[in-house]
């Protein structure tokens, strides 16, 4: 079994931009024929596509990534930084770089499949290699058109490759139909051309990291979903279940522990690796650096009577945490997520401090980036064990998990059947039991599902997208976003921004004000709320 390693530098042969076209330069020519006109070139430009996807990991954009994970700004989680992750700040801006820095990901992403997606079909799809990128293709475009929808609600659709002869077009949003139309077409050639097990050279075995007929049926679900389509979502997800040949771990944290997290419960990864020729991102120097989510959540606990030790996740910044209410939504005696996926406190581990071995402790003003409890999600002992002050990891990071799909078919199931329906409180139980708290006899509620989504599922990405689909992401994100000092008296002060400031309009972001003068607002005006 391999992961799927690969160069940032991969990126560069794929795809020629506009300016590349217009170039007299026979090596970009040559290139541009090769990677669109031949087998191993829509290969390796498929395989590019992850790399692309995972340039919002580089350090410019790192607090935009912590953002779609972290669910920022939900009901379960609270934020130490400024309003550059908080977009219902009241002081935010339509100018934000990291929302700009999402659309422009996305879209460039989606450019990329265009130009993948054209090349082989001129090539034809009897060439399984062929039939392989353009499947990977065409659920990377679904993928990206389903996460800009999501958070834009308004968008334009462009299908074809760029060419010079094709730069001045007319910018208008696109009917909401259309858009799922398109990204379900996508997700049903997606299912037709891939594999059930990730897999690319045949003589090499399964490579890890490669979007699969499982990974297409995910999607498809968590679409169906936003849909209302329960008939669809219950299809897919009952297709993952007979035949992906993934199943659940013996607990939700074994998902998590270790380097690679191929495990038979995470769907998909990205994958890190610090080899050149894997997942780190080339620095200045050739100094080859990974991914800052382990900083993001780990506290910077480096105080009297603490060191930085691999132990406790080396070195952290302390911006995102879970927060008291999520706390609070966990039998803590009973359901053991309560201390397998987070850490609640700090032992002092300086031998020549006369506090070792004692439960760390500092003021109330330092306690929130000092040592608030962390999501153990993506803390790292493993890549930095060598050097616990490295300010990067190599940790993969885990996107799709088996116990969303089952949570997605027991809302599917309650949805169409009610609350009562034997398989929607057999799916809810598969997390639910699995933690350790007594079976669940039913019926099984929405709010049921939305606090194991919270219990289960917390800084995966799904939270934010969850509450806005079922209509309660205002309401929640009003009761219970962020902490008080009254909620947790440890600390000093409020981290409560979002919850005093949530509008209609942070249901969805404003288009980026870049984006909005390029396109001409007479055709494509501002996000209403966001003018």
């Amino acid at each position: 079994m391999k992961k799927l390693l690969y160069s940032a530098a991969l990126a560069l042969l794929i795809l020629p931009s506009c300016t590349d076209m217009l170039m007299e330069d026979n090596k970009v020519k040559v290139s541009s024929d090769y990677v669109f006109n031949t087998p191993d070139g829509l290969s390796r430009a498929s395989i590019a596509l992850y790399n692309l996807e995972r340039t919002i990991l580089q350090t410019s954009s790192a607090g935009l990534f912590a953002v779609l994970m972290f669910d920022a700004p939900s009901d379960i989680m609270v934020c130490r930084t400024g309003g550059g992750v908080e977009f219902s700040r009241s002081n935010f801006q339509t100018s934000n770089t990291l929302i700009l820095a999402f659309w422009t990901n996305r879209y460039n992403i989606i450019g990329k499949a265009n130009e993948i997606i054209a090349g082989a079909e001129r090539l034809g799809l009897e060439d399984p290699v062929v039939k392989q990128a353009w499947g990977e293709a065409k659920l990377f475009r679904a993928r990206m058109y389903f996460d800009l929808y999501r958070r834009f609600d308004r968008l334009y659709l462009n299908l074809e490759p760029t060419t010079v002869d094709n730069l001045e077009r007319v910018f208008t949003p696109t009917p909401t139909e259309k858009i799922f139309e398109t990204i379900n077409k996508d997700l049903d050639d997606a299912m037709e051309a891939l594999d059930w097990q990730p897999t690319g050279n045949a003589a090499q075995g399964y490579e890890y990291g490669r979007m699969t007929r499982t990974i297409a049926k995910h999607v498809k679900a968590q679409v169906a979903m936003w849909q209302e389509n329960w008939d669809e979502a219950i299809k897919q997800c009952e297709d993952i279940f007979q035949y992906s040949g993934y199943s659940m771990e013996e607990s939700a944290i074994v998902n998590f522990q270790g380097e690679n997290l191929n495990t038979k419960e995470n769907l998909y990864v990205f994958q890190f690796s610090e080899s050149v020729a894997g997942g780190g991102t080339v620095a200045e120097a050739g100094v080859i650096t990974g991914h800052h989510m382990s900083l993001h959540t780990t506290p910077r606990y480096d105080m009297a009577g603490l060191l930085y030790s691999a132990e406790y996740g080396g070195y952290g910044w302390g911006r995102h945490y879970p927060n008291y209410y999520l706390f609070t939504l966990y039998d803590q005696a009973k359901d053991k997520r309560y201390n397998e996926l987070f850490r609640h406190q700090y032992i002092n581990n300086n031998p020549s401090s006369p506090d070792y071995g004692k439960v760390a402790t500092c003021e109330p003003s330092k306690f929130v980036e000092r040592l608030h409890p962390m999501s153990m999600k993506y803390f790292d002992q493993w890549t930095n064990a060598d050097v616990p002050s490295r300010r990067y990891s190599f940790k993969d990071i885990v996107i799709y998990r088996l116990a969303e799909t089952y949570l997605i078919a027991a809302e599917a199931y309650m949805r169409k059947y009610g609350g009562s329906h034997a398989k929607a409180i057999e799916y809810y139980n598969k997390t639910w039991e699995r933690a350790g708290n007594d079976h669940e006899n039913g019926p099984i509620t929405l709010d049921m599902i939305i606090d194991e989504d919270a219990r289960e599922c917390c800084f995966e990405g799904t939270r934010w997208y969850l509450l806005k689909r079922v209509g309660q992401l205002k309401e929640r994100v009003r009761a219970h976003y962020g902490e008080t000092s009254e909620e947790n008296p440890l600390m000093s002060g409020t981290f409560d921004h979002s919850r005093r400031n949530f509008e209609d309009k942070h249901l969805c972001w404003p288009i980026p004000l870049s984006q909005v003068d390029m396109m001409g607002r007479e055709n494509f005006p501002q996000t209403e709320g966001w003018e």
